[in-house]
């Protein structure tokens, strides 16, 4: 057995940065699973990019027993509705598949799946569908959250009249490009001084989505 200090060095994870348009190959999906400082179990579906200059993984949670219903609230007098946990799951299958396998997306309509008891089921369902768009290069958006971190914006609305949920906002594919609405933000954080450096973290947080990440002009 041979004890050589020499090659513990390790490689760097590096991620992509906040408000960059990336070229980026399709990794494949992942399931997550892990435990809350309340010592609650979660699960979660995670899609890895990579590009020239870093990775990006995008995760999207089980939804809980209560995971079709809506989160509403209220900001500087304006009234706003979040989709819920299921339509997040929902939207964020069909905006990957579609953009990475469109044939393979018209075959998934179909699926019906009981959730959140058949999660690693989907999980499975969507590795094989995706499988032969492994390595296939597209387009990923990325902004920042509140603290500054890369994350992809909000992407899912809700119709005010109809109340039905649709995507508004593409953050992967051939043609993505900031709003107005992003190009303002990203303006504004970069005449910010960033407090703190980036780096990996370990803490999950099941709200992808804040009520300061609403576009409240679409």
């Amino acid at each position: 057995m041979n004890f050589n200090l020499s090659k513990t060095n390790g490689t760097a994870v590096t991620r992509l940065k906040a408000w960059t348009i990336n070229k980026v190959a399709f990794k494949g999906v992942e399931l997550k699973t892990g435990t809350t400082s309340e010592g609650r179990v979660w699960k979660a579906m995670q899609f890895n990019f990579e590009g020239p200059d870093g990775i990006y993984n995008h995760m999207v949670f089980c939804p809980g027993d209560d995971g079709d219903k809506r989160v509403t609230g209220s900001t500087g007098g304006r009234d706003w509705e979040l989709p819920s946990a299921m339509e997040q799951l929902q939207f964020t299958i069909a905006h990957i598949a579609s953009a990475l396998a469109p044939e393979a997306f018209e075959k998934l309509k179909g699926v019906e799946l009981d959730l959140p008891k058949d999660f690693e089921k989907l999980v499975g369902i969507m590795q094989k569908a995706l499988a032969k768009a492994v390595d296939k290069e597209t387009n990923l958006k990325l902004i920042g959250n509140n603290k500054g971190y890369a994350t992809v914006p909000s992407f899912i609305n809700i119709n005010k009249t109809s109340k039905e949920a649709y995507i508004s906002n593409n953050w992967l594919g051939d043609k993505v490009a900031f709003t107005p609405y992003e190009t303002q933000k990203m303006k504004k954080a970069k005449e910010t001084t960033p407090t703190e450096v980036e780096k990996d973290e370990d803490s999950i947080s099941e709200n992808t989505e804040s009520s300061d990440d609403i576009d409240f002009d679409i």
